[in-house]
């Protein structure tokens, strides 16, 4: 049979080596010489998306630039926008390829940020870490998330609690899934990781139904604080759409059935599948789950309610409100209950089928409350009288006869007076599964699987490890030098952003909050308390990535800023650093020889500037965040800066209070509160200089500090696409980029998303950067002065100089940037030089974008106060000389 019938359709046009078919609900666009065999299942099993084309792209791994431009030109030429789906590419070459496309075609683009992996029912889910999923680009508009399913469920826009990894107590996490969001413990992974997967490729992502998935099999139990947390970022409004499903074990109080604590702790009905739904998107059957996770057999009972009981009142059953019928041929008379014999009824419970006279039986509720057990389908029957019993248990064989096979062979006859008496006892034989001289034992209200050896719920919590003692080394106050040889401002400190692609798999911390004005009172004058460092003449190393996981030196602490006494200066010798801690620098390749330059204004006989390559900086001089956590950097924040720490501390937390994202980590810990502050007060007047010190690679209080912010901007929304800001160039300054195609930043870079009248009104070279991990600060920029377009490029980003142009003729030059990404970068610093068609796009969205802004009207985005914050050439360092008479 021809997969491609009635749907084959071949577009022409372009490059002669491409070609694209309609299969199934996609335009695959592909080689013409082949078409891979997952790409082809991967278009035939997609949803339909009736809001944009979809285009799954198939190109080899060494496209050219006239590849991507034969791919437009397949693509239909209609008003609705694409989503676009890159099979087996990088996630920069997709985000990339997606802008690009979106300014090629005049039409809006969605593409995935983060790894695709399909879903039950054609769904996809796209994820890796914070931040990412599907992105919406449109021309002339910034980039933004798009959420992380599709097709895209109403409940997904209602709270990013269903979008981002959160933490829900020191030992509980909140993380996504394509059908809803999953209540796990911290670790440990190899658990995880096999449940997740079976999560992911079993559990239907539901159009108005969010599943919430409780605990994972063979973990340590989650708690009811981590579930009523999480039920406290939702909007009530939202609350009907949830679905609780018990996965794994659970420490709650008493024995009563997990639904019945949840309803009496919120205050609020919930309600509960009694397994796991399986299948269709739409019309999903639920089936009751084992104790290893495993599906069994397909429940009759599918949702219950529990109420909130009254105090003092006896717990009653849940309301069954969803059930299937139990055998054919047989007419429901009330919810959930079926004629079966002329005075006999088959009525449907969580735990199975329950036979039993006209009569409503006294221990009802306690047959309906028993909750069902994924190894044994139950079929109860009533026995009051022995010629009762005799009679019902053969029309209880009868039910048994009628059911599926795969139901059958799991299905034991219990009589109703076992469940009362807390025991169910299953003598005889049942359709030949049973046999005539077994007896099996189950525990009640719940029946436990008799496949379960061992109760987790009796599982020890988690020890969460103390933080290790903090050195205590007093600082001198640092002698901060500033300049630009350009102009007579100080020069302007950069800021960068957080990688945060290295996750493969949907684990984080906190959920990224939407960007939105901080309204709060500026922050104090920050002096920061540490070592004198002159540094004149840096040595210049090969640009080297290293990896924001990096091992560095513990963080010494100091005293409150202001004190009249100095402390004695420390070096880089004396700050103490383990073995384990060193990890491999990039040896020097030589000095380079600096141009010196006269600072305007000032006697060129005795200062001079000199732009060099930035060292590779000691893991104890670098802002990265080390593995053993930042408890000691922030403890020093505190304690260091405790009266600035104390002066903008209520407005953040503030600010952070009014985002989904931060509510919940602000009450389990201060380490978020700590990182927000940090960011505030760099953000702030106060944090000039800061960056000149980070580019030296000297040892200080700068890089505690440091580490705070990147850490703090690991929360903040991220921006894919094209970032700029103005500066002026020296000779030297462009044979260093003409000659050195890869460039290190260990400051921070501090860029815009358009381009600035003021600056451009003092600068004459344009430098552009396409980013990839750049954190917008708009949610905590200072109220005083603040700059609402910014983005920041943590330390430690790497670069490629992709174009550059010298101004000629009172022309404007120009400088085009890619970020490079981790995955572009070995552990020893060699940069995959296999990304041709990558630079390519980077560089045609980088002069459109260049373009669009030049045939627009330029705002004044940057306050007088905030201009030379931006400006700094990445990767380099400019160095005042101090020379003698």
């Amino acid at each position: 049979m021809n997969l491609l019938t009635n749907n084959h359709r071949e577009r022409r046009g372009g490059d002669r080596e491409m070609i694209g078919h309609m299969i199934g609900n996609a335009l695959v666009v592909h080689p013409r010489s082949v078409l891979r065999e997952e790409i082809r299942d991967l278009a035939l099993s997609l949803a339909p998306d009736p809001d944009h084309e979809l285009v799954v792209v198939d190109l080899p791994s060494a496209s050219s630039f006239s590849v991507w431009e034969s791919t437009a030109k397949l693509l239909p030429r209609k008003r609705r926008g694409v989503r676009l789906v890159l099979g087996g590419r990088s996630r920069e070459m997709t985000v990339l390829a997606g802008q690009w496309l979106s300014e090629r075609l005049g039409r809006t683009v969605i593409a995935p940020d983060g790894q695709v992996m399909p879903g039950v029912g054609g769904s996809l889910f796209v994820d890796a870490g914070w931040g990412t999923g599907w992105v919406r680009f449109q021309p002339g508009k910034q980039p933004r998330l798009d959420g992380k399913r599709f097709p895209r469920p109403v409940w997904e826009n209602v709270s990013s609690s269903f979008v981002e990894v959160m933490p829900t107590s020191a030992s509980g996490v909140a993380e996504p899934l394509p059908g809803g969001v999953w209540l796990r413990p911290r670790g440990p992974e190899s658990v995880l990781r096999d449940q997740r997967n079976r999560l992911i490729n079993t559990l239907p992502c539901q159009p108005e139904v969010c599943t919430i998935v409780l605990g994972c099999p063979g973990a340590p139990p989650i708690t009811l604080y981590d579930i009523t947390r999480f039920f406290s970022w939702i909007p009530p409004e939202a609350r009907p759409t949830l679905r609780l499903m018990k996965f794994g074990p659970m420490t709650l109080p008493g024995n009563v059935p997990y639904g019945q604590v949840l309803a009496d702790a919120l205050e609020h009905p919930v309600t509960c599948y009694t397994g796991i739904p399986l299948g269709s998107r739409t019309e999903p059957t639920v089936h009751a789950l084992q104790a290893n996770g495993e599906p069994g057999w397909q429940a009759f009972a599918e949702e219950v309610i529990y109420s909130p009981s009254e105090a003092g009142a006896p717990v009653g059953p849940p309301a069954l409100v969803k059930h299937r019928p139990p055998v054919v041929g047989v007419d429901e008379i009330a919810p959930a209950v079926y004629q079966y014999t002329q005075d006999v009824v088959l009525e449907v419970v969580q735990a199975g089928l329950w036979l039993r006279g006209q009569q409503e039986a006294p221990h009802a509720a306690a047959i309906r409350s028993v909750e069902p057990d994924g190894g044994r389908h139950l079929v109860v029957f009533e026995h009051d009288t022995e010629e009762m019993a005799a009679r019902l248990r053969v029309l209880a064989e009868d039910v048994i006869g009628r059911l599926p096979s795969w139901t059958r062979h799991v299905t034991a006859l219990a009589p109703a007076e076992s469940v009362v008496r807390n025991r169910i006892e299953v003598p005889g034989k049942a359709m030949s599964t049973i046999d005539v001289s077994s007896v099996v034992t189950f525990s009640a209200p719940r029946a436990e699987s008799a496949l379960s050896e061992v109760d987790m719920s009796s599982s020890p919590p988690v020890e969460v490890p103390a933080a290790p003692n903090e050195a205590t080394v007093r600082f001198d106050r640092p002698q901060i030098e500033t300049g630009n040889p350009m102009s007579s401002s100080p020069p302007a400190p950069a800021l960068s952003s957080l990688d945060a692609d290295a996750p493969s798999s949907p684990i984080g911390l906190v959920a990224e909050p939407s960007p939105q004005r901080a309204g709060s009172t500026a922050g104090p004058s920050l002096e920061l308390p540490p070592a004198d460092v002159a540094v004149v003449d840096l040595p210049v190393t090969a640009p080297a990535l290293i990896s924001a996981d990096a091992p560095s030196s513990p963080v010494p602490a100091s005293p409150v800023p202001g004190s009249p006494v100095s402390a004695p200066s420390v070096s880089v010798s004396s700050v103490p650093t383990s073995s384990a801690d060193e990890v491999p620098v990039a040896e020097p390749v030589g000095q380079e020889t600096a141009t010196a330059l006269a600072e305007p204004g000032a006697e060129p006989t005795h200062t001079r500037f000199v732009t060099l390559v930035q060292p590779t900086p000691q893991p104890a001089a670098a802002g990265l965040v080390p593995k053993r956590g930042l408890d000691e950097e922030r403890a020093w924040l505190r304690r260091a800066l405790s009266r600035e720490y104390a002066a903008v501390a209520n407005s953040v937390s503030r600010v952070l209070s009014e985002h989904p994202g931060f509510q919940g980590a602000l009450e389990r810990s201060g380490a978020v509160l700590s990182d927000a502050v940090a960011i505030r007060l760099y953000l702030s007047s106060s944090g000039d200089g800061l960056d000149l010190q980070l580019r030296k690679g000297t040892v200080g209080p700068h890089v505690p500090f440091a580490r705070c912010v990147v850490s703090g901007l690991s929360r903040l929304p991220s921006h894919r696409g094209a970032t700029v800001f103005s500066t002026s160039m020296t000779g030297q300054e462009w044979e260093l980029y003409r000659n050195r195609k890869l460039l290190t930043e260990w400051g921070f870079v501090n860029a815009l998303v358009a381009p600035c009248s003021r600056q451009r009104a003092r600068h004459e070279v344009d430098v552009l950067v396409w980013s990839m991990t750049a954190r917008r600060t708009k949610l905590l920029e200072p109220e005083q002065g603040p700059v609402d377009d910014r983005v920041l490029f943590v330390p430690g980003t790497s670069f490629k100089v992709l174009d550059l142009r010298e101004p000629v003729d009172g022309g404007r030059g120009y400088v085009l940037l890619r970020e490079l990404a981790a995955g572009e970068i070995d552990s020893t610093g060699k940069v995959d030089t296999n990304r041709a068609s990558l630079d390519e796009l980077a560089v045609n969205s980088l002069r459109r974008s260049l373009q669009t802004w030049e045939s627009g009207k330029l705002e004044a985005r940057v306050p007088e106060s905030a201009v030379d914050r931006f400006g700094q050439l990445p990767g380099l360092v400019r160095t005042r000389q101090e020379e003698s008479r």
